[in-house]
């Protein structure tokens, strides 16, 4: 049997009380009372257990982190963000768990979920805005912090990137190349940062005093194969269209291939920007033009702001908006040639 408190009180010749709060790092306790606790302990290869020890302190050191979106497993979205959580959750002596579902079920339900495991609050990426879940958070009084939908609430915030500046840019970049004729390939209506994104497409042609067309634009679902599918239809559709902004740096590859396949020169006859700035960008040929938004720092930040609610009940959360910026490689030119077909 694994060693117990009661042990490691024996072994140490300390009570009960004293040997738990030695080991629970307090200050009450004089530095070579804890060596020979901590000695004692080791001789017993005792380890705390933390679920009882929750139990009897109220307190959590646990997060979770629920991924709805299987199109996340398909690039470093998740990956980096899963690493920046984890660094972060590991400073603050906390754990984190993944939850990797299609679905959550009624806010009720997932609270008591995470109760039952023994965290102290959750990070939802994946949502949906036209999910009635989403409607149910800002009351909740659990820690929620989502990614990417703007949710507010006394115990709920969210994490996200400027996605209008950085769609902006993208555009903003293309016209400082003399391209009047820009399309874009964008992410499914549901989600949050489509939206965000077609907004600062719209944005930056009226800036720079071009007409907003509905047929210049192609509604995706994230997958490089919707790229593939937007940029033979945006073609097809508007042969004056000397480039593209992909919502995303998969669809934007996925263009990039079939412009290729259709006998285009990128950027030679038309110009392709994506959004992301994953390795890969740097790796196609030609190199993707995107927009940088740093992952690894996005789940450090979300990490930091629930663990805050966590560890403070008095804690206002607060949004946190990260900045994006454009990353100018080989994909992008100046308008050589009007129109991408000929």
């Amino acid at each position: 049997m694994p060693a117990t408190l009661k042990d490691v009180a024996r072994r140490s010749g300390f009570s009960v009380t004293t040997v738990s709060r030695a080991l629970n790092g307090h200050s009450d306790v004089n530095i070579e009372t804890r060596k020979k606790i901590e000695q004692a302990a080791r001789e017993l290869n005792y380890f705390p257990n933390r679920m009882a020890q929750q139990l009897v302190t109220r307190k959590t050191n646990a997060i979770g982190l629920y991924s709805l979106d299987r199109e996340t497993f398909q690039n470093q979205f998740i990956a980096l963000m899963i690493s920046g959580m984890m660094d972060e959750a590991t400073t603050h002596d906390f754990n984190l768990l993944l939850f990797a579902t299609q679905r959550l079920m009624t806010a009720e339900e997932m609270v008591i979920q995470c109760k039952q495991r023994g965290l102290g609050g959750a990070v939802i990426s994946g949502l949906r805005t036209d999910e009635a879940f989403i409607a149910e958070l800002p009351a909740v009084e659990f820690p929620i912090v989502l990614v990417d939908v703007p949710v507010e609430g006394p115990r709920a915030t969210y994490v996200s990137v400027n996605n209008v500046l950085g769609a902006r840019s993208a555009v903003e970049h293309l016209a400082s190349l003399g391209h009047t004729a820009i399309g874009m390939i964008n992410g499914h209506d549901a989600a949050w940062v489509s939206q965000e994104r077609l907004q600062g497409y719209k944005e930056g042609l009226l800036q720079h005093g071009l007409q907003i067309k509905d047929s210049y634009i192609y509604t995706g679902d994230f997958s490089k194969e919707s790229g593939r599918r937007g940029a033979e239809h945006l073609l097809a559709a508007n042969p004056e269209l000397t480039a593209i902004f992909a919502a995303s740096d998969l669809m934007a590859v996925g263009a990039l291939e079939q412009l290729q396949a259709m006998g285009l020169e990128v950027p030679g006859h038309i110009s392709v920007v994506g959004f992301d700035d994953q390795d890969f960008a740097n790796h196609v040929s030609p190199p993707l033009t995107t927009i940088r938004q740093d992952m690894y720092v996005f789940g450090r930040l979300a990490a930091r702001e629930l663990i805050a609610m966590i560890e403070d009940t008095a804690y206002t959360p607060h949004h946190v908006d990260l900045p994006c910026t454009l990353v100018p490689r080989g994909s992008s030119g100046p308008v050589e040639k009007q129109g991408g077909v000929d």
